[in-house]
């Protein structure tokens, strides 16, 4: 939108006109405050000649002009940032996400108090996952006329030369939860939030449905009923396979089976069986793909795959996962789920589902992934009595892939023999 670029312009003709003017800037972090000050600096370094200022100090953090007595200072947003200081301008840039909006207004209010000749400008895009942000809170009172502020509103195709293709096609480049926030076309798209988000691209969901087919018949479907299989495996290719078991009772196992080249949905299994039968699945098709890379979730019932998977001398089992998300080293097998390796596993998936990455061609598993939802609390889950068995196991199929070693040809030459 340019906001920023034009309340920057503003600081800058502000120190350069008026005789010891202090302007205070805010971002969320010292890095963004720092991007702040980078574009006064642009601006002061592309006047002539004769508006031009010399800077000193002429810190990341801090520029003053001598010559007018002028300055302007930036502070990540905390709660006694800018306190006892005197300021002509506060602007606070993305205020909707700074973590102390409201403790630092109240420190930094009392030194422009009500002047005319002051402010305190606040710009932001928005957050549609909390509902009662300071910045939010203020605005709706600018609209009511029970604070001092004056309110503007400017919807995403604001500015002339953006197009609706163009906000369609910037649009499709983040996840769908996050457009209302970053597009917002109404005042009601930036002061509501998306109480229930689908957490996947539903028009990439809907691609990937033109994929759905039946699986083929093979000898492992008919010795295995919860086994489907799509495509048979190529002679030197390697795969991916990963199994969110199940004990039978309650929630289904999903076992998935990924070309590890184009990302493609080759094989599953999913359904409610015992856990030793569970291992069976995964070691049939584990050696019936080439001895694809593969692994399991390691909770109570993981721990008796573990053990059947050792009696069967399963091939290629990938190395315990730490928690940094590094291999282990000393021989340990499965992979544990919750916390940070969870998020490790589903944003990356999503990413591959917005991006067109993998091909599904199941259609009860495309239907998991379109009930995934991230609610009022940003937290991403499965509707009540739901079960997000694929989405695990693709998640760790995902993931896994960025450790499996492609075969590579090497050159070799030889004498021509006539």
């Amino acid at each position: 939108m340019g906001f920023t670029w034009t309340v920057e312009a503003l600081i800058s003709w502000l120190l350069h006109f008026f005789k010891n003017a202090r302007v205070l800037q805010f971002s969320k972090n010292e890095d963004d405050t720092f991007a702040l000050l980078d574009k006064l600096k642009f601006i002061n370094n592309n006047l002539p000649d004769f508006l031009k200022l010399k800077a000193d100090p002429d810190q990341r953090g801090e520029i003053g002009y001598p010559l007018m007595e002028s300055r302007t200072k930036g502070y990540a947003s905390t709660a006694d940032a800018g306190r006892s200081t005197d300021a002509t301008w506060v602007f606070a840039d993305e205020a909707e996400f700074h973590p102390c909006a409201e403790a630092n207004f109240a420190a930094v209010y009392p030194t422009i108090g009500k002047s005319k000749n002051t402010k305190y400008i606040m710009g932001t895009t928005a957050d549609t996952e909390k509902i009662d942000t300071f910045f939010k809170k203020t605005f709706i009172g600018a609209m009511n006329k029970s604070n001092d502020f004056v309110w503007l509103f400017l919807p995403a195709d604001s500015r002339p030369d953006v197009t609706p293709e163009h906000i369609e096609k910037e649009k499709a480049a983040i996840p769908a939860h996050k457009r209302q926030g970053e597009y917002p076309m109404t005042i009601d798209d930036m002061l509501t939030i998306v109480k229930t988000r689908k957490f996947f691209d539903a028009n990439a969901l809907n691609l990937m449905s033109a994929e759905i087919r039946n699986p083929i018949k093979q000898e492992l479907s008919d010795k295995y009923p919860s086994i489907k299989v799509w495509k048979l495996p190529v002679v030197g290719r390697r795969y991916c396979l990963f199994t969110d078991p199940s004990d039978g009772k309650e929630d289904p196992h999903a076992t998935t089976v990924m070309d590890s080249v184009t990302g493609e949905g080759v094989a599953e299994s999913h359904g409610k069986i015992p856990a030793d039968r569970v291992a069976l699945v995964h070691d049939a098709l584990v050696r019936l793909y080439n001895n694809a890379l593969n692994g399991f979730e390691l909770n109570n019932v993981g721990r008796l795959i573990l053990d059947k998977l050792k009696d069967l001398n399963t091939p290629n089992q990938i190395a315990f996962l730490n928690g940094d998300g590094k291999l282990d080293t000393k021989g340990k097998k499965g992979w544990w789920t919750g916390g940070k390796l969870s998020t490790n596993f589903i944003y990356p998936l999503e990413e591959a589902v917005r991006l067109n990455q993998i091909v599904i061609h199941s259609k009860d598993c495309i239907d998991e992934f379109s009930q995934y939802f991230v609610n009022e609390q940003g937290e991403v889950g499965h509707p009540h009595g739901g079960h997000d068995d694929y989405i695990d196991a693709w998640g760790r199929t995902w993931y896994m892939r960025r450790f499996v070693k492609q075969h590579t040809a090497e050159p070799f030459s030889f004498h021509y023999r006539e």
